[in-house]
């Protein structure tokens, strides 16, 4: 058993769009190193080794992803399994964003993740300069986020996906307009705490200097 786990389709993917799957993979690495960090300062450690595990493309829709959500599986020292999906982007919009339906010119429309995910929890990540590092980033509580949004506390904007010829409709809201309660941790939240640690340390340098 190892703390992260990852699922790789082994089917060449094509069309204007293929491109996505290809840089998303080139931050799996970052990903991982990220998720750990967060796991180890919530105080649930995760357990040592990664693995990728290698499918076709129809054992994939048959599994995780297709049917739960989920692309990566996170395993506590302490016993258990969390379950996550991702999105990494790569303009500078900093929305979170997941998919409304699969196809919403085609009737019967077929529901997307904002309806069927399930999955523990949800996070997006930016990297508009391509550096293989996350900014913004926020992984969120999946479960928390969907209360939050029955009891009508988010501003849920909806839109259509034209790019590469895609035809997936998405929701999406502003990362500054997210609840607190509702993200696990975030790249602000880290800004915060590394501001007021500093405003600390000065404090005491100027009382120690007076």
């Amino acid at each position: 058993m190892v703390g992260i786990t990852r699922f790789n389709i082994t089917d060449r993917v094509r069309g204007a769009g293929a491109w996505r799957f290809e840089d998303s993979r080139k931050h799996w690495p970052a990903a991982n190193a990220l998720y750990r960090q967060i796991f180890t300062g919530l105080g649930m450690l995760l357990m040592p080794g990664e693995e990728t595990i290698d499918c076709t493309l129809k054992e994939f829709e048959a599994g995780y992803d297709y049917q739960l959500g989920i692309d990566v599986i996170l395993r506590p020292v302490a016993g258990g399994e969390g379950t996550l999906q991702e999105k990494f982007l790569f303009t500078d919009f900093n929305t979170v964003t997941i998919e409304h339906c699969q196809d919403w010119l085609t009737l019967p429309l077929e529901p997307g993740d904002f309806f069927k995910l399930k999955a523990n929890y949800y996070f997006v990540g930016y990297d508009p300069t391509g550096c293989l590092q996350f900014d913004p980033w926020v992984l969120l509580d999946w479960p928390r986020l969907q209360r939050v949004t029955a009891q009508h506390r988010i501003e849920w904007h909806l839109r259509g996906n034209y790019k590469d010829k895609a035809r997936a409709s998405f929701m999406y809201v502003k990362m500054d307009e997210l609840p607190e309660d509702v993200c696990v941790d975030s790249s602000w939240k880290r800004r915060a705490e590394g501001k007021a640690k500093l405003d600390q340390q000065l404090t005491y340098l100027d009382v120690e200097e007076k």
